[in-house]
């Protein structure tokens, strides 16, 4: 038996996060950011407002109104501009002044500087008008990607990959879920086998008290579940994916700071679920989930895979949910008085003993080389 310690409070702070905000975190997907309406995130707990320049590009800036600190996130976007709700302060996709259409035509459309606050003798001295916190942003597989870091030229890794995003044979949607937990807690979930069988009864995996046999890595901030069982079966709509009832391999995949990779996989077809977690508080987690999959060579014609889409949409958002109210339960008990935070720990919670090792070893600064790589086998039963 272990002791183990999550500090989800620090973890969600952008002043104490550590080496955490030293990525990339999804902001939102890309259908939710149209040409001409702003969207609003909290990421570690800071209002960001987002929009397309007049490029079309991306854009990640403070939700915070230089004039009276007004939500932009509330105005306008123009010509790849953003207006303020309140006063109509306008900025541009680098966050300077644009235009103040209280000093009236003269100078609309024109770049401000520190003379502008003298415009019509307004104020008998020039004066800064400051510029908006920028925030770097990135388009990449249907994902607005942004980076938080004091400086993005030492960002730790890239966006992350959706897995099979464009590939012929594979189809690939999105699911966002709003999770009233942490990040740590959120990861662990998404890779947990035990769990199923219980919040998943029926829908995913029953309790056959099955001996699984299993391989723990943890390499390069990354952590591998590989599971050894010889036979495995799903539930549900699993069966509908492997009507020759193939052999089902499964692995499972935490990689720094908050994304997961679930496979199953039964010959050339199967599922692919990566989850991309973004911290908005403490216990409230936004979470971007694309589901990849790809249907037997042997089911036949191109219309059955429409079919099932719409099918496979309902089922894995009934699945997820279960994870939502679990989730909730959990953060129930983390938050009912002091000692949340700190949990026991098994030879089955071992892999979770090292996301949680990678992630406080981020969170503490990241000095040094971090948790050494280690490869244990493990057994535990479902």
């Amino acid at each position: 038996m272990t002791m183990l310690t999550v500090d989800l409070d620090a973890e969600a702070d952008l002043a104490r996060c550590g080496a955490l905000k030293d990525f990339w975190y999804v902001a939102c997907l890309s259908t939710e950011l149209p040409a001409n309406k702003p969207v609003a995130r909290t990421v570690f707990g800071t209002g960001l407002v987002l929009f397309r320049g007049p490029d079309g590009a991306p854009t990640a800036l403070r939700d915070r109104c230089l004039h009276r600190n007004a939500r932009l996130s509330q105005g306008d976007v123009f010509d790849g501009r953003l207006g303020c709700p309140y006063h109509g302060w306008v900025y541009d996709a680098s966050g300077a002044v644009v235009e103040i259409p209280a000093l009236g035509p003269p100078q609309r459309g024109e770049k401000l500087d520190a003379r502008a606050c003298a415009h019509e003798g307004l104020q008998p001295a020039p004066c800064d008008l400051g510029r908006l916190a920028r925030f770097p942003a990135r388009e990449q597989d249907g994902l607005v990607y942004v980076y938080l870091g004091a400086d993005v030229t030492h960002a730790r890794a890239e966006p992350f990959r959706v897995p099979y995003w464009g590939e012929r044979g594979w189809t690939v949607y999105f699911m966002v879920t709003r999770f009233a937990n942490g990040v740590t807690n959120l990861v662990e979930n998404f890779m947990d086998v035990p769990h199923t069988s219980f919040v998943h009864r029926g829908w995913f995996r029953n309790p056959t008290r099955k001996r699984v046999p299993s391989t723990v890595k943890r390499h390069a901030g990354r952590v591998r579940m590989t599971y050894h069982q010889e036979e495995d079966a799903l539930t549900g709509l699993g069966r509908l994916f492997n009507p020759r009832g193939l052999p089902l391999v499964h692995t499972d995949e935490f990689i720094v700071p908050n994304v997961t990779r679930v496979d199953y996989q039964w010959g050339d077809s199967g599922f692919a679920i990566n989850s991309q977690c973004t911290p908005i508080g403490p216990t409230d987690t936004l979470v971007y989930t694309a589901i990849s999959y790809r249907l037997p060579v042997d089911v036949p014609g191109a219309w059955v895979g429409r079919a099932l889409t719409p099918l496979v949409r309902w089922y894995t958002r009934q699945v997820i949910q279960q994870d939502v109210r679990i989730m909730e339960t959990q953060r129930q008990g983390l938050t009912d008085g002091p000692g949340g935070g700190v949990y026991s720990g098994t030879e089955a919670d071992l892999h979770h003993a090292d996301i949680e090792a990678y992630r406080r070893w981020l969170r503490e600064g990241a000095h040094g080389s971090g948790p050494e790589d280690a490869e244990r086998d493990v057994v535990f039963w479902v």
